[in-house]
């Protein structure tokens, strides 16, 4: 049943109910459900990719400005970079070991725009370091990561660690080497953006070298927005319109009239039994969905490879122990 199908229901259900009205009691009662339990569609996974540093050729920056020219070689290296996977305009730029400035622009010939003016020592003609090292969640929904993996070096990334920790043991970002934790950083700012608004991570220690980090996480799942807009198939349209009811009966009974009790329902009675019917629907729909959520973790669990102890990966090369 599509959303304004089931909106009108509810408009049927209560006289003189708001269709509109109608409409965001059907998304108030499906955040409900969402947030009720941990379902299937709420899950997802995908994968980062770290480009490979680019530091060939010479840079020009200026100490107040927002603006930074390079070489010919530099702007040859940088044009080469360019990948589907990570824009230029998605990541850092930086001299020596000063700031960490972000890439709003490059005009494809010899000028990258930073977020900020430039705040370090000037610098004619001198290395320059370009990498990504500030990660996009795959969603502006997103809620929390289940686990993060370097699929090369069978490493499974950190996830309990913040800024502040990361600033006591690297204040300047000096760590280059392949990244262990993923921390919150905040969200995207940069003008323009594609991802504006985003939660936004950084992988630490800084991100050099090309690596592909698997990640699987939990998101809190979007409002219903067309008229032709449908649930997911985890869950029916009954469990919605159930809670969605009991709203809307809550509503009547705000807005009853000043008459005797026998001329109208008694909206109390029926919040009440549709409260009931939620309730059960809600437990049918959640044990059908567990297999699924279970089957999700069971094949995606943080640490596999490293809790029976000392472990190798042929492919890289790697052995290590936890």
């Amino acid at each position: 049943m599509a959303y304004g199908d089931m909106a009108a229901e509810i408009r049927g259900s209560v006289p003189k109910l708001p269709f509109r009205y109608a409409l965001t009691l059907v998304n108030r009662a499906y955040r409900d459900v969402r947030e009720s339990h941990l379902w299937s569609f709420n899950l997802f996974d995908g994968a980062w990719i770290s480009p490979p540093l680019v530091s060939d050729g010479l840079a020009t920056a200026t100490l107040g400005s927002a603006t930074v020219t390079v070489d010919a070689a530099a702007a040859a290296a940088i044009n080469a970079a360019t990948a589907s996977y990570s824009l230029i305009t998605q990541r850092q730029f930086r001299i020596g070991i000063g700031g960490i400035y972000n890439i709003i622009g490059w005009d494809s010939v010899n000028t990258l725009t930073l977020d900020r003016i430039y705040a370090d020592p000037s610098q004619t003609l001198g290395g320059y370091q370009i990498y990504q090292c500030y990660y996009i969640a795959p969603m502006q929904d997103f809620l929390t990561w289940a686990n993060v993996r370097n699929m090369q070096l069978f490493l499974d990334l950190n996830l309990d660690k913040q800024r502040p920790w990361v600033d006591a043991q690297d204040p300047q970002r000096s760590w280059y080497q392949f990244p262990s934790h993923v921390i919150p950083w905040g969200v995207d700012l940069r003008p323009s953006s594609g991802t504006l608004g985003y939660p936004l991570f950084e992988l630490w220690g800084q991100a050099i070298t090309p690596y592909t980090y698997q990640y699987y996480g939990i998101r809190r799942g979007t409002d219903l927005v067309n008229p032709t807009d449908t649930l997911p198939i985890q869950i029916g349209e009954d469990l919605v319109l159930a809670r969605a009811k009991y709203y809307a009966y809550e509503w009547a009974e705000a807005n009853r009239d000043i008459t005797p009790r026998t001329s109208s329902p008694d909206f109390k009675f029926l919040m009440g039994s549709t409260e009931g019917m939620y309730k059960k629907l809600l437990t049918q729909y959640r044990r059908q969905d567990k297999e699924l959520v279970d089957n999700y973790f069971s094949i995606r669990a943080p640490y596999l490879s490293s809790l029976v102890g000392s472990f190798y990966n042929t492919i890289s090369g790697f052995a290590g122990s936890r």
